[in-house]
């Protein structure tokens, strides 16, 4: 099998183990899958599934369509020509194709499933798109998905349900199935905690708020008064609404039976630095479970900095006392092209950083987690697993507003048709903070959903190494 497929089929093999029955597992394993040039695959005459991985998808996905699949609708793009010659029936039909079948029992994607989800999981938008915001990132507004409307879309997810509901059907009747029936486990929620900021006196936070307060005034208007208490507040209890809401979370958590993952930020100082010092973040450490994994938010100085990196590393792991495996970029800074090797090389096993600072969305997508592509090696893969992240409070709130929580629902409600993990970032910062009415109380009702569809929750490490075990 060509190295590009194998990676893909690889990493299908290992999601459905993770989000879906064994049954189905078994059937991608025992039902018989070609792959190679789409002209090759047409001339087969036989019982299988047969994947073309020669096709010449584009960054810019075309002709997307929705088909009904498992009590939702999944979206398709770059589809793949109707064969030609006598014997080929579309699946479920010619206007929304998911299958063509041959009557010798051969059944090929009516897209192109290899490309489309290869150009996900190795950024390949990022890759040939050079534009940049003003913190080197690649944002979702850059993404051709996005006037397309295919950023909430876990494509990932709906192909390797497709394949696996294919594979079902083959293996038991002989023709694909559009369902999965009760083949596909509980959507997993994976939380997590961004620690940026541990107190609420620190100048860079009080200065914010000081502008706030007076930026209408420059504009003729009365000063935002509202400020004044954060900053009084904050001046007396400087950890009043983030330090304490470490202790609030963990017991909000603890309540329902979840847990989540917390990334201290520690290292060099300054406006987009840490704003904490050891000794803080040593008592932030105290107030997390021993079995709960703390993990490195990467200080922006230590970007492709070996150096930097490995210091505030050892710091972390000396102040928290604990071994550090996971983390997430501080700005979700991530180069598609060195960052995941960089982490890998540092002794990072776990990352969370794949995700945008301006929309929901799967970057990858893909909801769950993948080990990224290395072509370099035998393997063709990294020693690092990504779970990228999906939901982040703000721009949940931001996007959505008074429809947060349904969006959300949707979401989670579309992973437990075709499997998967939604990953969800909460700031400490914004809980239960009167200074942020809009993510006051968002998170409460965010994990009512979750216990609504029967959310597993795992910690990305758990989730990512969970087939280890």
């Amino acid at each position: 099998m060509p190295t590009k497929a194998r990676y893909i089929i690889d990493q299908i093999k290992g999601h459905c183990l993770r989000f879906l029955s064994p049954d189905a597992c078994r059937s991608l394993v025992e039902v018989k899958l070609a792959v190679g040039g789409f002209a090759d695959i047409l001339g087969l005459r036989e019982p299988c599934l047969a994947l073309p991985d020669d096709l010449s998808a584009g960054v810019v996905p075309e002709h997307p369509c929705e088909v009904p699949f498992n009590g939702t609708q999944i979206t398709v793009w770059n589809r793949v020509p109707v064969p030609e010659g006598d014997g080929w029936t579309a699946i479920p039909d010619h206007q929304r194709p998911l299958w063509y079948r041959h009557e010798s029992g051969t059944v090929i994607p009516a897209f192109d499933l290899v490309g489309n989800l290869f150009n996900l999981l190795t950024f390949r938008e990022e890759l040939e798109i050079s534009r940049r915001d003003r913190h080197d990132r690649f944002i979702a507004g850059y993404s051709p998905r996005l006037n397309k409307g295919l950023l909430e879309k876990p494509a990932f997810n709906e192909g390797a349900a497709v394949l696996a509901a294919a594979a079902l059907g083959l293996r038991h009747e002989g023709y694909p199935r559009l369902n999965m029936d009760n083949h596909v486990r509980p959507p997993v929620v994976v939380l997590s905690h961004d620690c940026d900021l541990l107190r609420g006196n620190d100048l860079w936070t009080q200065g914010a708020r000081m502008y706030r307060m007076l930026a209408p005034v420059r504009r003729g208007r009365l000063p935002h008064l509202q400020n004044v208490r954060s900053i009084l507040r904050n001046a007396v209890r400087p950890y009043d609404h983030y330090l304490d809401n470490i202790r609030r979370l963990v017991d909000l958590e603890s309540s329902i039976g979840y847990r989540s993952s917390f990334y201290l930020l520690n290292g060099a100082g300054g406006r987009y630095g840490a704003r904490s010092r050891s000794p803080l973040i040593e008592k932030a450490a105290a107030q997390i479970p021993e079995t709960w994994p703390v993990g490195m938010h990467y200080n922006y100085d230590t970007y492709r900095s070996e150096k930097s990196f490995a210091a505030q590393k050892i710091e972390l792991e000396a102040v928290a006392k604990r071994l550090v495996r996971s983390g997430r970029a501080h700005y979700l800074r991530l180069d598609p092209e060195s960052s995941l090797r960089f982490w890998a090389s540092q002794g990072i096993t776990i990352d969370e950083t794949a995700g945008y600072p301006d929309r929901v969305g799967y970057r990858c997508g893909i909801g769950g987690c993948f080990q990224p592509y290395e072509p370099k090696r035998g393997s063709c893969v990294l020693d690092i697993w990504e779970v990228p992240l999906v939901v982040m409070d703000t721009t949940l709130s931001e996007q959505y507003g008074a429809d947060a929580v349904d969006a959300f629902d949707w979401i989670l409600g579309h992973l437990k048709r075709v499997g998967g993990a939604v990953s969800l970032l909460y700031h400490p910062d914004q809980y239960l903070n009167p200074e942020f009415p809009e993510t006051y109380d968002l998170y409460p009702r965010l994990l009512e959903v979750c216990r609504k569809h029967g959310a597993v929750s795992k910690t990305a490490v758990e989730l990512a190494l969970s087939l280890d075990r």
